[in-house]
């Protein structure tokens, strides 16, 4: 393995610093967990990752909103292998390979040029390329914090207009009018990394349509987005996950310590109501219990939405998940005569099983099997169905309305969504059924 390469920092905050990379690779971004922490707003907080494999120096974007420049080229989702005098362009930071040891002539100062405000990361995905200008006259840092101290004085100065005066925490919001304190947007990222891998959930919402996005790499190399415009029945519920008073009560950030070294497990809500904004940040601490419920009831809300299960999970954890769903559905198809629901309750856990499979690339060895066992389940509980629904029209037929209801029943037990029709059918003739016992009576 080559380990004659390093690091050095020729630009930005840590200009001059050199780093070897070990064995388990060096995570760089904003985050205080990562091994090269820089304080730039243009990096995402694991914004890409060093290592050393194959013989050579690899980097890989890490989902980074503002990407990974190597050579004035963006780095796609692929590693690319380093090699020395290569440059990499990282927010306000450039980065040389060097030979270990070896020392690099500072590059001749530039003509300052204008500022050029980075994109936040708010965790919708990758942003555009930065352009050559950008890559090679990028913001000093003194710069960036002078114009975020006049961005922050000039959106306080209009919340001082715009917002009502509050003497207490909770006064702003006990202030708006009932009905007025509207959603009108918010963001939510879950991060859990250790010094090998990125797990990456965002949501996110503009007032009409809902985005999700996932990263989990490098060695899943998993990326999912996708979006669905709400209805206003789906904006009500969701303004109703997220009250003010509510959010009012967590304060703005709890910090604790790694489980492991280079470990981050990251929770970050920004939310915008009529009423004010809220900023909830939570990296390597237990959150309140209320925190939790809340963004386990956002997760839930997105899953229904969007349609897709897979989502709020790393590939180890829904492998995990499909394999306790299948183990639940081979041993209901195996207690299938014992009990008519076992059927449906297996083809259920099935349908489960696949779905968290459906964002995981390979799939794993048995996935072909369980689709074959799946589609086995859903014929004989179509048999069944049918003949349990031919025993229930022979008996109404003949007017024997005790084994017409029994059979009923048995289809209740088959097919047990009331959004099936086939139940729908079933209920309706059980009315039926009942209301004619009634009158016989």
């Amino acid at each position: 393995m080559n380990t004659e390469l390093e690091l050095l920092v020729t630009e930005g905050p840590l200009k001059g610093r050199r780093f070897a990379v070990p064995a388990e690779g060096l995570r760089l971004g904003r985050s205080s967990s990562c091994e090269i922490s820089i304080p730039d707003p243009a990096l995402s907080r694991n914004h890409c990752l060093f290592e050393m494999r194959d013989g050579g120096l690899w980097v890989t974007d890490l989902a980074s909103a503002n990407g990974t420049i190597v050579n004035d080229v963006q780095l796609g989702p692929d590693s690319q292998c380093l090699q020395a005098g290569d440059k990499v362009l990282l927010g306000d930071s450039v980065i040389q390979v060097v030979p270990s040891g070896e020392s690099v002539a500072a590059p001749a100062s530039a003509p300052a040029a204008s500022p050029v405000l980075p994109k936040i990361d708010l965790g919708l995905g990758n942003g555009d390329a930065p352009s050559a200008e950008a890559s090679s006259a990028g913001t000093s840092w003194m710069r960036l914090v002078l114009w975020g101290v006049a961005l922050v004085a000039v959106l306080a100065a209009a919340a001082l207009i715009l917002l009502p005066v509050a003497s207490g925490p909770d006064a702003a919001v006990e202030s708006i009018p009932e009905g007025k304190d509207e959603l009108v947007s918010f963001s939510f990222e879950k991060v859990k990394a250790d010094a090998r891998t990125i797990y990456r959930y965002v949501l996110a919402y503009d007032g009409q349509t809902l985005h999700v996005s996932i990263d989990d790499v490098p060695e899943a190399n998993r990326h999912v987005k996708k979006a669905v415009e709400l209805s206003a029945d789906a904006r009500t519920r969701l303004a109703d996950i997220l009250p003010s008073k509510t959010l009012a009560g967590f304060a703005p950030e709890y910090v604790g310590t790694p489980a492991e070294p280079g470990a981050l497990q990251s929770f970050a809500l920004h939310v915008v109501r009529s009423a004010r904004a809220f900023d909830v940040s939570i990296e390597n601490k237990a959150a309140p219990e209320e925190f939790r419920e809340m963004c386990g009831r956002l997760e839930t809300f997105a899953k229904s939405e969007l349609g897709i299960w897979a989502i709020q999970s790393s590939v180890p954890e829904l492998l995990a998940l499909s394999a306790d769903a299948r183990r639940v559905a081979d041993a209901k198809w195996a207690e299938r005569e014992s009990n008519y629901g076992n059927l449906a309750e297996s083809l259920r856990k099935y349908d489960e099983a696949l779905q968290y499979l459906e964002t995981v690339d390979p799939k794993p060895a048995d996935y072909e099997e369980m689709r074959t066992r799946r589609a086995t389940v859903n014929a004989e509980l179509d048999r069944v169905y049918k003949l349990h629904r031919g025993n229930a029209d022979q008996a109404i037929g003949t007017q024997n309305w005790e084994q017409a209801r029994y059979e009923l029943h048995i289809l209740f037990e088959l097919v047990p969504d009331s959004s099936d029709e086939r139940n729908k059918d079933a209920s309706r003739k059980l009315q039926e059924v009942e209301e004619r016992m009634k009158a016989k009576r």
